[in-house]
């Protein structure tokens, strides 16, 4: 029977979170091609192909759907485990996000805590708004960011506009949702009103929501950060969904202008990206 090692787990883990290889090669401090070998590592080890380039980022293949509902919860539980007996170095800090905030945010405050705290190393944890308050009532994370409902101590850093997305001639009351809990499928259901609407699929990361609403399997809705997926549109004539807001919290083991330093960046990034 394949062994499956957690090294390239969590590098395809990362890879499905941030939609392609290259960031989450800056975000796990990989080169590319460590994180390509270890796609390919565990295909060989399976034998099927896992996920196959498409325009900016990836697409998961049937078999790469499959691993990827199991390997966020074996890189979880690993994360667990370690950490209830091993609990971080005083040389690692831990960067807990909504999936949501993977692709546009998360890169980039691991860029600034790898430059203004080089002697840290980053571990991440990419997961539910509602996992990553538990994280930080916890204890457990160092900066933290997270959707709607803020965590003890968080600051309220902009509020973030969610948009419908989808391909042509999509019929509009099929819809591609998270699996709930989620805050962004409670306000985007609950913005159609009486609309008649159905859940076409549910997914349980963001990587596989974007593979079906290019597929054509309904409309999605998501936040508004950076550029339109690739092969999809914003869906226009619907009603407005309210906008969500991200909220942001950091341990004592930041220091309060590494903390001013995170906030400015994401505040500025939330910015560019809207224009």
């Amino acid at each position: 029977m394949p062994t499956l090692d957690i090294t390239p787990l969590r590098s395809f883990a990362a890879v499905v979170a941030f939609s392609g290889v290259r960031r989450a090669a800056d975000t796990l401090h990989l080169s590319p091609s460590a994180v390509t070998g270890h796609i390919r590592r565990l295909e060989r080890e399976l034998g099927c192909r896992l996920v196959i380039p498409q325009g900016r980022g990836i697409s998961l293949t049937s078999d790469g759907e499959e691993l990827s509902i199991r390997a966020r919860d074996i890189v979880q539980q690993h994360d667990d485990a370690v950490h209830t007996l091993t609990p971080l170095a005083d040389n690692e800090i831990l960067v807990a996000a909504t999936e949501h905030a993977a692709e546009f945010l998360v890169p980039t405050v691991v860029s600034l805590l790898h430059e203004r705290l080089p002697d840290r190393a980053v571990r991440l944890r990419l997961t539910r708004s509602a996992h990553v308050r538990d994280l930080v009532h916890d204890d457990r994370a160092d900066v933290a960011m997270m959707l709607t409902r803020p965590a003890r101590g968080s600051v309220r850093v902009a509020p973030i506009p969610l948009r419908w997305f989808a391909v042509d001639d999509v019929p509009r009351e099929d819809l591609v949702l998270f699996a709930a809990p989620c805050a962004i499928r409670h306000q985007a259901v609950a913005s159609l009103g009486g609309r008649p609407h159905r859940v076409a699929t549910e997914c349980v990361n963001h990587t596989s929501v974007i593979g079906a609403a290019r597929d054509g399997v309904g409309m999605t809705p998501l936040p508004r950060i950076g550029p339109t997926p690739d092969g999809l549109r914003t869906v226009r004539g619907l009603p407005r969904i309210p906008d969500i807001d991200l909220y942001a919290a950091t341990s004592e083991r930041i220091t309060d202008p590494v903390r001013h330093e995170v906030l400015a960046l994401l505040r500025s990034t939330l910015r560019s990206s809207d224009g």
